[in-house]
């Protein structure tokens, strides 16, 4: 959940530390210029009262909220796209114009995920992945059918992913893993029931996880050893069809395998001429483009 978001529902706050949450609210990017004392002096408050609030909220203290507060903001604050995320075409568009909406919205999605992703966050990422047994992806949702086109990926270079469709045995296969295989997590709220009773096995197993989330911190990240965060302009529920999410996990499941690839790329690249000379030798075309440039009879 968004900093701005917990300010704004205030759930077990007391009355002034709600007092202190409108005031953070309505200063908004000004917060920067303030110390815990000065923010005590401005909300009538104490400088304790302040950290304690804080802390409360999952940070270190105000300067650690301060930093992630600023962060957040100046991500929301920036331009947004030509295209409305939640809504990239309306009624009234023809079926070309609404074609190209959603293209111009694939290509500002992919921009704003690239500018989120952090290049230690990905290291980490493929590190654990390189050096895990298995590898496991959960997911509450239908990013476990952008999972699969991952999980068909890594197994054509030899690198075992299992997915679990199921999300009552997801539970349970979290309970099998090991120190040595890796978790990857996917929720775009980072606050869903299930998919966080899987991470808190994970973390009870000291299983790794990369948690693939939303901008910010949420419950998911507590218990990440890295994150990679998707695009987070789209609304979990009022849109047209969770474009901008779909891409955003799609895009950074794809980078996280390109990485991974590169570790060994010739040796990943022979594997997988290999796998898939064995298993799709009958593809065929007459297209000389798809087949290589070469003529297939």
């Amino acid at each position: 959940m968004l900093i701005m978001e917990k300010l704004k529902l205030k759930e077990t706050m007391t009355k002034t530390e709600e007092e202190i949450a409108d005031f953070l609210l309505e200063q908004g990017s000004n917060i920067e210029k303030y110390s815990s004392r000065s923010l005590a002096e401005a909300t009538y408050t104490s400088p304790a009262t302040i950290v304690r609030m804080c802390k409360r909220m999952g940070f270190g203290g105000f300067e650690d909220f301060k930093t992630q507060y600023i962060k957040e903001i100046r991500y929301l604050d920036q331009q947004p796209g030509e295209v409305d995320v939640n809504f990239p075409f309306s009624e009234k568009d023809t079926i070309m114009k609404a074609a190209n909406r959603i293209a111009l919205l694939y290509k500002e999605t992919a921009q704003d995920t690239v500018s989120l992703l952090r290049h230690d966050a990905l290291q980490r990422a493929v590190k654990l992945l390189r050096y895990s047994q298995n590898v496991y992806v959960f997911s509450a949702g239908t990013a476990i059918n952008q999972a699969e086109c991952f999980r068909e990926k890594m197994i054509k270079i030899g690198k075992r992913v299992t997915i679990s469709n199921n999300l009552n045995y997801q539970l349970y296969e979290a309970g099998c893993l090991s120190v040595k295989d890796v978790a990857i997590i996917i929720s775009y709220s980072g606050e869903t029931g299930k998919t966080l009773r899987v991470a808190m096995e994970c973390k009870k197993r000291s299983v790794p996880v990369i948690a693939l989330t939303s901008f910010g911190e949420n419950s998911l990240t507590k218990y990440a050893a890295c994150k990679l965060t998707i695009s987070t302009k789209e609304s979990l529920f009022q849109n047209l069809g969770d474009f901008s999410t779909h891409l955003s996990v799609s895009l950074l499941l794809d980078i996280l395998y390109a990485a991974y690839f590169q570790q060994d790329y010739n040796g990943n690249y022979q594997r997988k001429l290999e796998r898939t000379s064995l298993l799709e030798r009958f593809r065929k075309s007459t297209n000389s483009i798809i087949m290589g440039g070469e003529e297939k009879e």
